[in-house]
Order: C-alpha cells, then structure tokens, then sequence
C-alpha cells in the first residue's frame, strides 16, 4: 500500500487532526481553527492526498503531493517543481496522469476564475488525463463548464463522506490498513440473485421486475460481481480483463449508481469510464441539469476517450457506465471482432414502445455486441386509461413482454410481495376533494376575494387546502408536492400570500444570509413546518444543500416539478402529493416509491391526488364529481395499480360483482383508497368517486364476465345467443372471446376464467377431437406422436401438432386438452420435438432416396442435411444420446463420411510436391485449405492421435513432421549471417530488415530465463556468440566509453559542453540519478569506483536531459 508523502502528514497525524472525525464538516472546522492560512492549506492538502488514495471514484494508484512528484514524471507532464497552482499529481490505475489542485476557504465562498486559472492553463497539457479541483467551496465560476478534461470534488461531495470513508483516510496516514464493512444482500436481493445468475447462465437476455425501493442497484452490482468472478480462473488469483456495460436514462443516475457501486463493490480491481452523449442537455420538463462542474468524476463524449479505455491495458474489470442516449458513441468506439461480457440496463423500460425507439440502439448486437444483457425495471408495462380499445380494455403504450428482446423474466418482486414483507411500507391513496364553496370561505377569512374568478389561483389554493386536510388527518410530518412546471413548483410555497404558509397558518423566518435566488424558501412554523423548493436548473451543491435542510427539519414540505423522480438521494418521506396533472405515470411510480420507503416507525406511505370540484348554482355535488377533472386521480391510481396487484384485483373484482349484482363492496378499496371532503356529503362523495374509478380504471371485460356468471347462475349453462333474447348484448360479447380464441388473441388469465364457468370458447371442438383421434392412429402405427411438420400422408396433422406447442409454450392451451396430449406421450420440449420431427423427415429422405447419409449441401430440403451433419458433429463430442445414436445408426447414418475427403487432401498435397518439390505447404490464401490440412495432420501426429497407416503414407511422402527443427536451422543460419556483417549478435528490433530475426533471439532469451530451453540448443548460440543479458553488455560498453574519455581527458565527468559523445553524458547522469533512487546494484557501484567516478551531479550535464539507459 503506497504510504503518505506530503511532508506535513506527520505532524498533523500528531496533532490528531484527523483522529476521530466522522463527518466532512467536523473536520472542515477543525481546519478552519488553525492558526493561519498556510497551516490550514497544508492540512486541507494532507487530506486531500489521503482521499484520493482511498476513494475508489478517483480510480488513483499513486498519489504524490508537487513535491513529491518524481522529476521524470514532471517533465512528462511538462510541470515544474515551483507550485504555480499545481498541488499534486495521481497516477489511475490505467497509467493515465491527472493533477489536482487544492484549495480550502473558511466559510465556502463563491470561487472566482481568476483563482482558478492559472491552474487550469498550466496543467493543460495533453499529457495530463484531466485536471481535478478538491475544495470545500460549492459555488463554481460557469466557464468551468466550457472546458474539458476537468472535473471538480465540492464541498458537497465531501459532505457526503460517511464514517468508515474518515476511518479509512485516518488509517491510510497512519499506515495502517482498514476495510470498510460492504453491504450483504438482505433475503429478497438473495432470492433475485438466486434467480438472475443461473438464468443469465442458460440465457443471453434476462430480465429481472423489482419494486421501487428494493436494491435493484445493488443486485446489478452483485451480478456484475459474480460475472467478473466467474470469469477468472480459480488458479489466476484475480480477474481478467472482463467488460461490462451500465445504461442509465440519464447523467443523473448514471452519478448515483456510480457513487453506490464503488462505495459498496468487492471487485479487487476496476476501472471506470463515464459516457454522455452532452452532460448539458436534458430533454425532460425538469430534468436534472448535470453539468461537468458538478461531477466528481470525468464524463467524456468523444468516442475517441471509449477506445482508448477499452485499449488501455489492464487485467482488471473494465466497467463503463453511460446514459441510453450515448449508446451511439461507445458503438462507434467498439471495433467489429468485439464485443461486451455483460449490459446492465437499468430503468430498462426506458426502451420498450414508441418513446424508447430513439434508446433502443444498446438492445441489438448488430449495433452493439453484449455476450449477456440484464434488464431491470420496477414498471415492465404501462396502460394508458385514457385510450380504449373497442371492448374496453386501456390502451397498451409499452410492454417488455417481449423475450426476443427483453429475455425471461427470471425474477419479479411484486409492489405487493415487497410491502407484505417488510422491504417497502404499504401505502394509501388519498383523493382530498375540494369545493369552489371551500376555496371562497378560505379566501374570505384571510381577507381575500378572487378577481374575475380567477381559475388557476382557486385551483392552487384547493391544492393547497387538500394539502393541508391531509396532513391534519394523518398527522404527516415530510411531504413532497410534484406540479405541472417549476413556476407553479415555487408559487406553492412562496413566500406570498399565494404560499401554502398562509393556509397553514406559519410564520415566516427572516431567509438565511447564505441562500440564493435558487434557494428553498424556509420558514419556522408554530407546529415546525418548513417549505423548501427545488428545481432540476439548480447547481447540483444548492440543491444538496437544500435537500440537507429538509432532511434535518422535522416537519416539512419540499416543492419540485419532476426533479425528485429519479436520480436525487432523496430522504425518506410521508407523503407525495401529486398537485398537477402528470401524464408520465412511469414517473409517478418513481415518486410513489419515495413515499414508500422504510424508516423507523413508519408503517404507510400516503400519496395525495387533490380534487377540485366547482360547484354550479342548484348542482349537487355528485353532479359536479361527475363532471370534473380526474386527470390528477387517474393518472395517480392507473400508476399505482399497474404497480400493485392486489390494487388490480380489488377493482377487477368489484367490476366483476357490479357485472353479476349490479353493486359492489368497496370495503378493500377503502382500505387501499380513502377520499377526504365536506363532512356532510363525505359517503356520497366516496361512492361516486369509486364508481368513477371503476368506469376509467377496471377493465369493462370483468363487468361482461361477471354478467355471464349471472347468467349461468340463472340459466345453468353458458350458451347465450348472440343475435336474439334481452342477453343478445352478452351473446355478442361472448362471440368476440371466441373468435379471439380461434386468433390465439386472448390472453391465457381470461380464457381459463371462461373455461372454469363452463363456456365453450371453441364451437368446433369435434375438428380438435378429429385431429386428436388421428394422432392416435399415427402413434399405433408409428410408435411415438412427432408428426412431421411437412408429413406427406396427412399434412394437416403435423401443422396442428405443432400448433398445440405454440398455445402450451404461450400458456394458451387449456388443462384438460395438455393433459389428453400428455397422457398420449406428447413431447412438449421444444428442442426434443424439433430432434424428433427431423428424424421422421430423415426416415422419410431414406426411404426415397435409399440413404440417410444425405450430402452437406443437398438442394431437396438443406435444413435436413445439415442437421445430419450436427448429429455427426454431436456424437463425435459425446454430446448425442446412446438411444438417439442407435437409431440413427439403425436407419444406415454413418458416422464418420470424410475419409474421402482425406484421400482428396493427400492427392492435392501429392500434386503440390510435384509443383514444388517438397511438402511445407505454406497457409496462404491460394493453399489455405491444404495448408490448414497438413497443420491437422502434424498437430494429430503430436498428440498420437494419427492413424499409424496414414502416417506412414504422409512419411513417405516427404512430409516434415517437426517443423520447430526447420525453423531452428533458417533462424541459425540467418543469425550466422547477421554476425558476419555486423560482428555481433545484438540483433536491433527497430531494424525492419531483421525485425523477425530479433524477435525469435528474445524468444530464445526467455526461454533460457525460463528454464525451458534444450541445453545442446543453448550451447550452440553461446558458440556463435549470442549474449544473454544484452543490456548488460551495452552498460560495459557505456563504461569502456567513460574508461577512453577518462584516459583522454583526466575526469569522468563529461557534459554537454565538453564532450561530443551526447550518449554517454546522458549514460553518466543516469548513473547518478540511479544511485540517488538506490536502482544501481552494488556490482556497477563498484566497477564505477575503480575507475575513480564522481558521483556528485554535475549542472551541466543535469542540463543535457535524462535518460533511462541502463
């Protein structure tokens, strides 16, 4: 472990400074009471060094403070030892270099340019990857973000330092060792893991369902984990150079999954790359602006910066992590050959329907090669209830039940599984009904009068008023409000009389000094409420700094338009409030699942769906409900029962009995559904807010059905007519089912409710018992039930055969019809059935033809032919069944068709001698299928796996069978040569001439290293003259030099001005350097001395450059 090299790290571990600190804030006071600024600028360095080297963000293998940067190492850079605003340098374990500079303020002010300029011109030097900033400051100034290659750690992001991350940095200074205590997967994150990994194993895609507020995060890191591991031989004692692939939906995510992932991973070596398409551009109302000055880390856009990562050498796991839109960038970095271990796509359903076409690229290998992809998503399909089809049904507008694309889903932790144990809390929909009558008295008592019926302040203040009988009626304490747009975000909670401070009745706090325009405008309640808002434009520190106060107040509300949805560490909260209509309900499942996150007593999350309701002069209030705006309420439970199953069955069940008794028990959507309103017409309002429910969010279907259920109570049977009789409307319903049947359209859930009442979907069931009747007549006479797809003598029964595995694979084909076929002997796998059905093809072929043995390219049916030559392949591996083998074998297939094929190889190598006079056949393109041949037939007889008849034929043919020896005697007689021009045997690589010559001598080298080398071999390159060590022989060469300079002029130390021999001035000054860094053995040492070397560094020659000759 590289140890602490700032020169004031020992005196400050002394003092204790940093003994004991477990918050970044704690230390930065203690920093600040030092005496002066030049104390508090070495502490603030010490520190800095020592984060670096244990934060795994940083990706640093060595840190060195300026002073400490090895003098080679600043030329590169092209930095001088003078700090000039230069405060150091680390080296990522990619080799890149990035320096850093420091910069500690008491009190955090703003940051200028002018600070931070110099910095940033000198350390731009395309030798240095990126330069970093660590300050404790948060305000940046904006012309950071036009620059590249820079990155910025804030005052913010050190807040975010936990305990173990001080404990780690204390040990580091000390130099001692310390290993933070990593997260173990809780049950349910077993259990997925259980599931993904050996799904991912049988499997190239696979996706996995979690509700919000499960960890997805962590079982993505875990699988990536195990993928890595798996990946690396148990003797290599580490992990290869694996590659995995994060996709995020935006930058946002992409910087809170990075932070989790390394501060939680167990990967003993990895490295990171960061990938937007533009860090600056959000396309969504509220979006989290990101810009580079508020990441910690590098984000680059230049597929350039991709290839060079993947290039990069390292054994390590290679991990990048990017948003769907950058997608493009990394394929265009991927060369054609390669391809990725393993895709993460987070939020997958960020890629499924209409609006994920333009993200979708990353799902295909033709444009990006991924060995395995894993889908996770808490939202696998979205209905829109706005959109009906023709029965009814809401409108699909996504779905990842695609397993061509999306894979199995392996693994579903259901919203309701999750909060039945324990993961999530449970939840309750609050529908907070306000009345225009409610608005006016509100407005009259404060002294106010809506001017020209202002619509959208009575809109606000019912919100405002919804807000606040909900919080009185279950005694909220956190609540987070989402609107239509930021403007009416902040007006919620301004400071005006348009604030919900005025109906709560708060008094306001003067705004803390420190807050900005952007800042949340906070108050001190008589009760301790406070109102906050943020917005997705606010510098990532502000808005931390913000979600902070929120956090630590004990009663508040936090305003936002979308920002909270996802990408924001956001506290735990009672309530979300939906204020404004969303027409994203895939968002409202991210901001429910804030609402429905454990904490310390806290046993249900509430979400608010106001309802204003205008009532007219001499409407009833279930008039107005009837005809106001649902939009809120809609969205909020079509989001919430696309979640929660037991949500969906509650209203597919009262749906069902308002079908069968033309009412319904709302008892369990209470439970799930509460309404708050006028006392007087509360159970009035409840009951036609649920019946509106069940018209916009239950599925007409299940009304239909709960009709026919009536009707076989009355009736005893299901047949009902469709054209006549007062049922002829239940008839026709009825008459559609079937004919979705017949389309294989209806789902399988429906189809087996209909058979259970005893409703016959098919009217020609005698045509399935017919086909039925014939496979049994096929099965006497053939021994088995795999019909042919094309069999000649009844093609009508292998097409439905083959239809029947299509419905029981799709979950379509009904229990007593498996069952019949089963109790038959119906081959349901679909790899068996597909052998089978090609073994009747194969008989059928043999009976034609007079031979199984069908030819590789046969034009008649070539599927066929080739899949003969699998059978071969298969059993030549060991991989085909002994019954399959015996009845391929009883049909006449021979197993082994190629020694003809041998025989043409040996006439072509026989035609080949006559051309050339001898048998090394080169692997060239004109002789590649010779060539390849003959390197068979050699690697064959090395293994003793050639028939000994065939090499004797071959040996009598001329053929070389050791061509090591060969090759050994041209490289001999090449070196022979070599030496007679030259008079030396140090062959020079960078001679294109000789190039190959010089490779096969280090060979030699290192096989004499090894210990692997023939000792008659080794003798005869000594004889020649071959040397060992050639860089031993060029250091005595370097000291005969220095012996004839010394003779010449009476010293040995040569410089630039007085001796000619450049060479050997930069070999003396490495000897020095070498010395001083204690490199030099003491045997060079030695023989330096006696010839009287002085070792005292010449000006001179230090200006003649350095040199790494040895």
């Amino acid at each position: 472990m590289p140890r602490a090299q700032h020169a004031k790290t020992p005196g400050f571990v002394r003092q204790g400074l940093f003994a004991g600190v477990t918050t970044f804030q704690e230390l930065e006071a203690r920093i600040a009471a030092l005496p002066d600024e030049q104390s508090r600028g070495d502490a603030f360095e010490v520190f800095a060094e020592a984060y670096l080297a244990t934060q795994r963000k940083h990706d640093a293998a060595l840190v060195w403070p300026l002073a400490s940067v090895p003098t080679r190492i600043l030329q590169t850079l092209g930095l001088a030892v003078q700090d000039y605003g230069v405060d150091g340098v680390f080296k990522t374990l990619l080799g890149q270099f990035n320096a850093y500079q420091v910069k500690f303020r008491a009190n955090r002010p703003a940051l200028t340019w002018r600070e931070l300029s110099t910095f940033m011109g000198l350390a731009d030097s395309p030798q240095i990857r990126s330069r970093v900033l660590l300050t404790n400051c948060d305000d940046l100034p904006s012309v950071l973000n036009e620059r590249q290659g820079f990155f910025c750690i804030r005052g913010s992001d050190l807040d975010r330092l936990e305990a173990d991350d001080f404990r780690a940095i204390e040990a580091w200074l000390a130099d001692a060792a310390f290993t933070a205590p990593k997260k173990q997967p809780q049950p349910h994150q077993t259990e997925a893991l259980d599931a993904l990994l050996p799904a991912l194993e049988t499997h190239d895609r696979v996706s996995g369902i979690m509700a919000c507020g499960t960890g997805k995060t962590l079982v993505a890191l875990w699988v990536a984990e195990h993928v890595a591991r798996a990946a690396s031989p148990a003797s290599s004692g580490g992990i290869p150079a694996v590659r995995i692939l994060v996709l995020l939906p935006s930058l946002a995510l992409v910087r809170q999954t990075l932070h989790e992932w390394l501060h939680e991973t167990r990967l003993p070596s990895l490295a990171y790359l960061c990938v937007c398409s533009d860090p600056t551009v959000t396309q969504e109302l509220d979006g989290l602006a990101t810009p580079q000055s508020d990441l910690d880390f590098e984000v680059t856009t230049d597929s350039r910066s991709v290839r060079e990562f993947l290039d990069a050498k390292f054994t390590g796991v290679k991990i990048l992590f990017a948003t769907y839109q950058s997608a493009r960038k990394i394929a265009q970095a991927m060369r054609k050959s390669e391809r990725f271990d393993l895709g993460i796509f987070d939020e997958a359903h960020k890629t499924a329907g209409r609006e994920g076409r333009n993200v979708a690229l990353a799902l295909e290998d033709r444009n990006l090669p991924i060995r395995k992809r894993l889908f996770l998503t808490a939202t696998p399909r979205h209905y829109n209830p706005l959109r009906k089809d023709k029965e009814g049904d809401a409108q699909l507008v996504f779905s990842m039940d695609k397993p061509e694309v999306y894979g199995p889903q392996a693994y579903r932790l259901t919203f309701a599984e999750a909060a039945r144990r324990g993961i999530i809390c449970n939840y309750k929909v609050i529908i907070s009904v306000i009345t225009s009558g409610m608005v006016t008295n509100e407005l009259l008592a404060r002294g106010e009068v809506l001017v020209n019926g202002d619509a959208i302040r009575a809109r606000q203040v019912a919100n405002q008023l919804a807000l606040r009988n909900a919080i009185d009626k279950y005694g909220v304490n956190k609540v987070f409000t989402f609107h239509r747009t930021v403007q009416s975000a902040a007006s919620f909670v301004s400071d005006g009389s348009e604030g919900i401070a005025t109906h709560l009745g708060r008094a306001v706090l003067p705004r803390r000094t420190d807050r900005t325009k952007w800042a949340a405008q906070q108050r001190s309640p008589t009760d301790g409420f406070q109102t906050f808002h943020v917005n997705g434009a606010m510098p990532t520190a502000l808005r931390e700094r913000v979600m902070r106060g929120f956090r630590e107040c004990a009663r508040g509300i936090m305003s936002n338009a979308r920002c909270l949805t996802e990408g924001v560490d956001v506290p735990a909260v009672d309530m979300v409030a939906f204020i404004s209509p969303r027409h994203s309900r895939v968002d409202i499942v991210q901001a429910t699942g804030r609402a429905m996150r454990r904490a310390s007593a806290k046993t249900t999350g509430y979400v608010l769906a106001p309802l204003y309701v205008e009532l007219a002069a001499g409407e009833t209030i279930e008039q107005a409900v009837t005809r106001s705006n649902f939009d809120e309420v809609w969205d909020v439970l079509q989001a919430m029962q696309e979640q929660d199953e037991v949500l969906a069955e509650i209203i597919r069940e009262m749906r069902e009995d308002r079908g069968r008794t033309k009412g319904f028990n709302d008892t369990k959507f209470s439970e799930k559904v509460d309404t708050l309103g006028p006392l007087l017409d509360l159970d009035l309002l409840r009951k036609s807010i649920t019946a509106a429910c069940l018209d916009r969010l239950g599925a007409p279907w299940d009304e239909w059905f709960g009709r026919l259920v009536a009707f076989k109570v009355q009736f005893g049977h299901c047949d009902v007519h469709p054209l006549k009789g007062q049922h002829r409307r239940l008839g026709n319903w009825l008459a559609i089912q079937r004919k979705k049947f017949r389309l294989g359209i209806l789902t399988a859930d429906r189809e087996r409710k209909l058979s259970e009442v005893g409703a016959t979907l098919d009217p020609h069931e005698t045509w399935w018992n017919d086909r039925y009747a014939r496979l049994i007549e096929f099965k006497n006479r053939h021994g088995h039930c795999n019909v042919p797809f094309r069999w000649q003598e009844d093609s009508d029964l292998g097409q439905w055969l083959a239809q029947q595995r299509k419905r029981k694979m799709l979950g379509k084909l009904s229990a007593l019809r498996t069952e019949k076929l089963e109790e038959l002997g119906i081959v349901w796998d679909k790899e068996a059935a597909h052998w089978e059905q090609r073994f009747c093809e194969l008989v059928e072929a043999a009976r034609r033809h007079g031979d199984p043995n069908l030819p590789l390219r046969w034009g008649e049916n070539p599927s066929l032919a080739k899949w003969v030559h699998s059978q071969r392949q298969n059993h030549r591996s060991g991989t085909l069944s002994l019954d399959r083998a015996r009845r391929l074998e009883q049909l006449g297939v021979i197993w082994n068709p190629f020694d003809a094929i041998w025989e043409q190889r040996v006439r072509e190598l026989e035609a080949f001698k006559r051309t050339h006079g001898h048998c090394d056949v080169p692997r060239n393109v004109r002789c590649a299928v010779l060539g390849k041949w003959l390197s068979h037939q050699r690697k064959y007889h090395k293994c003793g796996k050639l028939e000994p008849s065939r090499m004797a034929r071959l040996t009598k043919l001329g053929v070389n069978w050791d061509l090591d020896q060969a090759v050994w005697s041209a490289r001999i007689a090449e070196l022979t040569e070599f030496k007679k021009r030259f008079e030396h045997c140090n062959v020079s690589q960078t001679s294109p001439k000789y190039a190959g010559l010089a490779q096969w001598l280090n060979a030699q080298r290192r096989r004499r290293r090894k210990n692997t080398f023939d000792p008659a071999r080794v003798r005869e390159l000594e004889e020649l003259g071959v040397d060992w060590d050639p860089l031993e022989a060029t250091w005595s060469q370097m000291l005969a030099r220095l012996v004839q300079f010394k003779e010449a002029d009476g010293h040995c130390n040569p410089t630039a001005t007085t001796c000619t021999d450049r060479t050997l001035v930069l070999w003396v000054y490495s000897q020095r350097q070498r010395r001083q860094q204690g490199k030099l053995d003491g045997e060079r040492i030695r023989r330096l001395d006696e010839i009287g070397f002085d070792w005292k560094t010449s000006g001179s020659s230090r200006t003649a450059g350095s040199s790494d000759s040895r």
